[in-house]
């Protein structure tokens, strides 16, 4: 018996892509931006973990209102966090990979430009791809594949002189803003 599909709109779709883009670069501007001005930097390990302890407690929020109960959250807490220690170990381990991967894209982005690393941040795609093809012995399709090379072409294209391709579109950006400032100041005589 094949599960009941969800019925999600393509609307809804689309707002969720816009969001997570919108955010992902947000992020990455944001992160630069902190990094690189002239104020007296922050510790990234400080902003890594603040980040970790809101996402646990959403996380314990969103465990409260699906309990219900103060009872039934107390429960829920102790038979699947408390009393199973070796399955706490098995998430503590992608736990500690990601705080050192967020420790190392706050050290990243204090050193490269930030489209630079957005587009080199997405090498991760690829990486998990083909661990999952050696690691757990699954297949992708052709089109995946073909996605997972593009991906990579991609990241090439932007490493290749990644100084140049930025100050090539810095320039036509401040061109483009000043071209109606003198088109709009100029008199005739």
């Amino acid at each position: 018996m094949a599960a009941p599909r969800e019925n999600v709109s393509l609307l809804f779709k689309f707002y969720c892509l816009a969001v997570m883009t919108l955010v992902a670069a947000a992020y990455t501007i944001a992160l630069r931006y902190t990094r690189t001005s002239d104020k007296e930097l922050y510790f990234s390990t400080t902003a890594v973990c603040i980040t970790e302890v809101i996402k646990l407690l959403l996380s314990v929020g969103i465990l409260a209102k699906e309990a219900g109960s103060l009872g039934r959250f107390k429960a829920s807490l102790k038979e699947n966090v408390l009393g199973s220690p070796k399955e706490l170990m098995k998430l503590s381990v992608p736990s500690l990979v990601y705080a050192v991967q967020n420790n190392m894209a706050f050290l990243a982005l204090s050193n490269l430009d930030a489209a630079v690393y957005q587009v080199t941040y997405q090498l991760k795609i690829p990486c998990t791809a083909l661990c999952t093809v050696l690691m757990l012995n699954r297949t992708l399709s052709k089109l995946q594949w073909i996605s997972v090379f593009m991906l990579c072409g991609g990241v090439i294209l932007v490493q290749w002189k990644p100084a140049q391709a930025t100050k090539v579109v810095f320039l036509q950006v401040l061109e483009a803003s000043t071209l109606p400032l003198w088109s709009s100041t100029q008199t005739t005589s």
